[in-house]
């Protein structure tokens, strides 16, 4: 007789805490980076050692390039994805859902930015609303939209390469001077939101796969990845805030190392919300 059965325990709990984590964050981001007048600042500061040492070379030109084809780039990706996994399922539903999450948060991303949310003018060369960033939602987007239509034996080895590619994404728009930490932030939050809430009608209308090993390492880095934000937002309010232009050499490169960290936490902790909730409402208990 086995020692040991597989059953599936919903923790139903886990969607709703990763929904409020997303909604809290966003809110803290906007509020302090967009709203506050130090948060703008220290934000603004990022962005412009960025923008100042980005090497003004021919160089530039493929990053941007690459940038201005990255909705293409993202939707040929995760058209074929899409196509593949609806053929090897003989199932739209999945499909259909994961598409409606991303076109979601697209559709948000350019609500808030426009019509919404607002951008304080404390002199800093801020003018114009640019959060959230348009381009890092739709790289999350389809990133998310590959993550939740892969198989259960595959999410291990799609996990890390989706996350690198939204990523680099954010990261590469920071340096080419597109957009603040806080707007890249906020690219990934919205993102996560509706890729969560997406998760969970797929785990009410079609179970996902309950055989998944239980294990630690994403709870402690997500946890470490908060507290980094959080001393990011620290860092933020205590540091000088002298003349935006007239900021020293040391201090530049402090801003930009904290911006670089911000945009990196952000997607960490947005990326495993959602694999919280992928796997973790029908994870496999011992019996």
């Amino acid at each position: 007789m086995p020692r040991h059965s597989a059953a599936p325990h919903p923790r139903h709990i886990r969607w709703w805490l990763a929904l409020i984590l997303l909604i809290a964050l966003f809110c803290v981001e906007y509020v302090f980076f967009v709203l506050l007048r130090a948060g703008q600042w220290a934000d603004q500061a990022s962005f412009m050692a960025w923008s100042q040492w980005w090497p003004r070379t021919e160089l530039l030109d493929p990053v941007r390039q690459f940038l201005d084809l990255l909705p293409v780039i993202c939707g040929v990706v995760a058209g074929i994805f899409l196509l593949y996994r609806v053929i090897r399922d003989r199932s739209f539903i999945r499909a259909i859902v994961a598409i409606l999450g991303a076109a979601a948060a697209l559709g948000t991303t350019q609500l808030l930015k426009h019509e919404i949310l607002i951008r304080p003018d404390f002199n800093f060369g801020t003018t114009g609303n640019s959060f959230p960033s348009g381009h890092t939602t739709a790289a999350a987007a389809a990133m998310g939209l590959m993550y939740l239509m892969s198989p259960p034996k595959l999410r291990p080895v799609i996990q890390p390469i989706v996350w690198l590619f939204a990523t680099v994404t954010g990261v590469a728009t920071l340096v080419c001077g597109w957009h603040r930490p806080s707007d890249i932030a906020a690219g990934f939050l919205v993102t996560a939101f509706w890729m969560v809430i997406a998760s969970v009608v797929l785990q009410r209308i079609q179970p996902l796969s309950h055989e998944v090993r239980k294990t630690g390492w994403s709870r402690r880095v997500g946890a470490t990845s908060i507290i980094v934000w959080a001393i990011i937002i620290g860092l933020s309010f205590l540091l000088p805030h002298p003349h935006i232009q007239k900021i020293p050499e040391t201090l530049q490169l402090t801003y930009a190392v904290l911006g670089i960290a911000h945009v990196v936490a952000a997607s960490l902790v947005t990326g495993l919300a959602l694999r919280s909730v992928v796997l973790g409402p029908m994870r496999t208990v011992a019996q």
